[in-house]
């Protein structure tokens, strides 16, 4: 398996985008490939502080839960579950109620997934099998719906079917964390990869996502077709988006 060259930071504009089909999402990867390649995507999502930017979009919802509430989270395209975990943890610590489904197409991951949160002893979290474009969730409604590093994996018809799901099953916040298709987006996906996995699944997805990701502009353009209209991005390191969004109270109550 050839590395992608370097160049291509240098001589692709990145304008266009070039959605290619990644090597995580190849259904006959062997397993021992799929295990390193999610351990190795693990430890970029803990450099990258992934965790911290999604809190940063929920700690208003947290700080108003009471303790007789429970705060409900879906995490969609969950991999091998590492946000949902760090969420779990945290909210335990700070003494929040919560409950949180993750879900995910891969049966490798879900099982990963699962055997982390056993190791863990993290209670109230369970993880799914589930096709998100198609297949119901666990519960029709949640407080909070999320994913990260997902929608860059799909076309612009899927990421509004995506979207659309996520705010049905919604009731008090949307949060997404994906990358942003920049030269200097590439260049760090190109270089963290290598520098913090040795896997050659992430060495190849990783670049390969950012030539697929979206710029701002464009994900706000899918979160109108997918009525989100109010929805709010905001950047942050490496490179990368948080988009919120939550709906109209005044709206659903007539």
């Amino acid at each position: 398996m050839q590395d992608l060259p370097l160049l291509r930071t240098f001589s692709n504009t990145l304008l266009q985008r070039h959605r290619q089909t990644e090597l995580m999402d190849s259904p006959d990867l062997e397993q021992s490939l799929h295990d390193a390649a999610l351990a190795g995507l693990r430890r970029i999502n803990r450099w990258s502080r992934t965790g911290a930017a999604i809190w940063s979009g929920i700690s208003d919802l947290v700080a108003q839960c009471t303790p007789q509430q429970e705060l409900t989270i879906l995490d969609i395209a969950c991999g091998s579950g590492d946000q949902a975990l760090w969420l779990a943890r945290r909210l335990q610590q700070q003494g929040i109620r919560h409950r949180i489904h993750g879900v995910d197409i891969s049966g490798t991951a879900v099982a990963a997934a699962t055997q982390q949160a056993l190791q863990a002893g993290v209670s109230n979290i369970s993880f799914h099998q589930c096709d998100v474009l198609h297949d119901p969730f666990p519960l029709p409604q949640y407080d909070i719906v999320m994913n990260s590093l997902f929608l860059h994996h799909l076309d612009e018809p899927q990421v509004v079917r995506v979207l659309q799901r996520m705010a049905g099953a919604a009731s008090r916040r949307v949060v997404i964390d994906d990358l942003r298709r920049t030269r200097l987006g590439y260049f760090l996906a190109w270089t963290g990869c290598r520098l913090l996995s040795r896997s050659p699944i992430v060495h190849f997805d990783g670049p390969v996502s950012v030539e697929g990701a979206f710029t701002d502009s464009e994900m706000l353009q899918l979160s109108a077709q997918a009525g989100l209209l109010s929805a709010r991005l905001q950047r942050h390191w490496p490179q990368r988006f948080l988009l919120t969004w939550q709906p109209d109270r005044t709206l659903s109550n007539e």
